[in-house]
């Protein structure tokens, strides 16, 4: 019968060493879970929040594909859900919404077919009109300025902009 070289203390530190290893990753997927269930976040931000607690990449790439095969985490749907929800609080132009949208992290291949989609539902001129309804009626020269200056803010383009002022320009002469 052949006798291993490695003694029984090794194979203790070995079981004890695979054992913490499980633990730790366990650690870094628990942390992440608990990020995603105060928020919804990008793959880009469980990787920092991982970088930043001391995570490790080869920990940070496990924990990331664990989360993706468990379905909690997904750039795509994340990207539509984070748009209409932006949207529905803050009507905004194509140009800021993609802005938005890839300063948390998602790829900017995900954030242009999430801002495509989310634009089919609702034209950009619709929302330029929700801005001007929120500002209310207007008599001013001064305050038709303010909201064509409001609605370059929010990211609409020049053309919407020219279309939704149009009619209120003809209704202040």
């Amino acid at each position: 019968m052949k006798r291993s070289n490695e003694s029984g203390n090794e194979r203790r530190f070995t079981r004890y060493a695979s054992r913490s290893t499980g633990a730790e990753q366990d650690r870094w997927l628990q942390l992440a879970v608990r990020a995603l269930a105060r928020s919804d976040r990008t793959t880009a931000q469980i990787e920092r929040l991982l970088a930043a607690k001391g995570a490790s990449l080869s920990q940070i790439r496990t924990t990331v594909r664990r989360l993706v095969s468990l379905r909690y985490l997904d750039d795509a749907a994340f990207a539509v859900r984070w748009a209409d929800r932006r949207l529905a609080r803050m009507p905004m132009g194509r140009v800021r919404l993609q802005e938005e949208l890839l300063a948390t992290g998602c790829p900017e291949q995900i954030v242009l077919a999430a801002i495509r989609g989310t634009y089919r539902k609702i034209s950009e001129q619709d929302l330029a009109i929700q801005v001007v309804a929120t500002v209310g009626r207007t008599s001013s020269t001064q305050t038709l300025g303010r909201i064509a200056r409001l609605l370059s803010q929010r990211g609409f383009d020049e053309d919407t902009i020219e279309t939704v002022m149009g009619p209120l320009m003809r209704e202040d002469r």
